[in-house]
């Protein structure tokens, strides 16, 4: 871990009820600075903590290897003195989701344990800062506790507005009804108390940092101001040494990743019907399927569907494909695009990810536009038909996430937070 290096005499409060790669990496940026005070979290897993035998006991009448799932949640980019861990709300929420008691109260749950963690972080750590770093839906009452002490709110925005997230996923469900699940409208009926919250959370903010020039133009056509926002990408898994030489056959294209509207794996799907693929070609769906069973029948061809797979498998996955496709009609940043660049796959996506801020269409990928059926099939048979170009093709979009890793986004971060702070002295 780099050794921190001051830059301001404002320490920062950090807090987000999750644990992340993302998160992780924010919170260590600032700790490099020497600018964090503390990283506020719910569950940081500490094996020899008494938090975490308890929980490994809890989990074992319904987790078949409970240590695994809980090293997920182990904080690997920060000293243990940084952290601050409250757990309670989010255990409830991790026991609820191994017992099955169905998404609708699992998400009820998450909303009480994240309103509960914002409470907690106003009341308890803001009394001797300035400054307080907080994420969407659990840093309302934080930020309005700063701002009664004259002090300043960082905002990070993961995921696009929700105005735009309505018109490109909602409309989805008018045209394709059977894609709407039950939870999907339950979603649905608690998006208008759900959206005043995370704008009053947006307007209170100082500064708001986004991960794709995607999502940064949406604030700006909700109507947050331009000169308050800041686009930082995240940054990618380490690449490979060597990039491995792809099987020429079978060729697969790889989706992976939740299998959903939002994702755009309908669309994928008609754009595979469209290509119309030899014995040769392959789709691979990887992750959670939330489509219905009739979008799936009488698909042409090979395609494989599989449930979510342990990252290293992924890992390997990514090895052996082609492709990766990732459609998305709304995405905040989308890392299965740095993943698979990381492992010298070419991707075709859209402008709606942060595909356009990684790679240049033509040169590391494709980028088409979202709900473009005849565009998508165009990409994918593309690749097949230019496969030396293809393979160059990986080799640079290998090359370019190798100048796009976490140390960058947290020099990047630093840079961005440091110009921020010199404003509030």
């Amino acid at each position: 871990m780099n050794k921190p290096v001051a830059v301001s005499p404002l320490p920062i409060v950090f807090s987000h009820p999750g644990v992340t790669p993302h998160v992780e990496h924010a919170a260590r940026a600032l700790y490099e600075a020497q600018l964090l005070k503390a990283y506020v979290t719910t569950f940081a897993y500490r094996p020899q903590r008494l938090s975490g035998k308890v929980l490994r006991q809890i989990l074992r009448p319904v987790s078949s290897d409970p240590e695994k799932e809980l090293r997920r949640r182990q904080i690997t980019e920060l000293p243990d003195a940084c952290i601050r861990s409250y757990p309670f709300s989010e255990m409830l929420r991790i026991v609820a989701s191994r017992t099955r008691i169905g998404r609708i109260a699992e998400d009820i749950i998450w909303d009480y344990g994240h309103r509960w963690f914002d409470q907690m972080v106003a009341q308890k750590y803001l009394s001797d800062v300035k400054v307080v770093y907080g994420h969407e839906f659990s840093a309302l009452k934080t930020f309005q506790t700063m701002k009664r002490q004259g002090g300043f709110c960082i905002f990070d925005q993961f995921i696009a507005h929700h105005r735009v997230i309505a018109r490109e996923v909602d409309t989805e469900y008018a045209q394709f009804p059977q894609t709407e699940t039950p939870y999907d409208r339950h979603l649905r009926r608690m998006a208008e108390v759900r959206n005043a919250r995370k704008d009053a959370e947006l307007t209170l903010a100082d500064l708001i940092i986004t991960a794709s020039t995607f999502t940064c133009n949406s604030l700006i056509e909700a109507g947050f101001p331009a000169e308050h926002i800041r686009v930082v990408p995240m940054g990618g898994p380490p690449v490979l040494t060597d990039i491995p030489v792809k099987p020429r056959r079978p060729f697969i294209f790889l989706s992976a990743g939740s299998q959903s509207v939002r994702k755009g794996t309908h669309y994928l799907l008609e754009a595979w019907r469209k290509l119309r693929p030899d014995h040769h070609t392959e789709l691979w769906l990887i992750g959670r399927m939330t489509l219905p069973e009739e979008l799936l029948q009488n698909l042409p061809g090979t395609v494989v569907i599989r449930p979510t797979v342990p990252r290293q498998e992924l890992y390997a996955i990514y090895q052996q494909a082609s492709v990766l496709v990732f459609p998305s009609l709304c995405e905040g940043f989308g890392m299965v695009i740095t993943e698979a660049m990381a492992h010298g796959l070419p991707v075709i996506s859209t402008t709606h990810t942060a595909a356009p801020d990684l790679m240049t269409s033509g040169n590391e990928g494709l980028i088409v536009p979202v709900r473009d059926v005849d565009a998508l099939a165009e990409a994918m048979q593309w690749c097949i038909d230019h496969p030396a170009e293809l393979t160059e093709m990986g080799r640079r979009a290998h090359a370019r996430v190798s100048q796009q890793q976490w140390s960058d986004y947290r020099i990047r971060l630093r840079e961005v937070v440091t110009e921020f702070l010199h404003t509030c002295e």
